[in-house]
């Protein structure tokens, strides 16, 4: 399907997805986006190939240098181990400052998408009463009188469906915490 044969209402919904992700990327503070960049680099096959190189090249060089006493790291490669530990340690934080801005994200993306669910549940809800109405209307008794419509008709409660889905889950609700005295 091209997007000539879209309806505009589609059309109109994929720019202000695109909106809204451009948005979020122009907040991106200098940190996030060094942070990206790095988690991204080291995620490549070019680290992969490079990180490689290096660790053949260090060890080679020590143990062909070692003969003439002229190693600058000789094995175990203790300084090589310690570089190593600390590029992990580096690394690590990068890909975890990384995860907790695409966290916020998907939280707030999740944010949105139970906003759009809510506001679509409370408009089908109406749209289900006012055609209960017409059906009582027109005569047609026995399409009014459906006990599934009836159940349908109800207006849906978040807080019980949460508290169903933690006893369904085997958890127990966050407890307040007791006053401190």
């Amino acid at each position: 399907m091209s997007s000539a044969s879209l309806p505009p209402t589609a059309i109109r919904n994929i720019q202000a997805v695109r909106d809204l992700e451009a948005e979020v990327d122009r907040r991106r503070t200098r940190i996030d986006r060094l942070t990206d960049t790095v988690t991204r680099f080291a995620g490549s096959f070019v680290f992969l190939f490079a990180q490689t190189a290096v660790l053949i090249i260090w060890m080679g060089a020590n143990l062909f240098l070692k003969s003439s006493g002229r190693a600058f790291d000789p094995f175990p490669f203790e300084f090589l181990n310690f570089l190593v530990g600390a590029e992990a340690i580096l690394l690590s934080t990068f890909v975890l400052m990384t995860q907790n801005r695409q966290n916020r994200m998907a939280e707030q993306w999740g944010h949105i998408q139970l906003q759009v669910a809510l506001l679509a549940e409370q408009e089908t809800t109406k749209m289900l009463q006012m055609l209960r109405l017409i059906c009582g209307r027109l005569g047609l008794e026995r399409a009014a009188g459906d006990p599934e419509l009836a159940q349908m008709i109800e207006t849906t409660h978040l807080e019980e469906l949460a508290r169903e889905l933690e006893k369904v889950r085997g958890e127990e609700p966050a407890a307040e915490e007791p006053p401190k005295s």
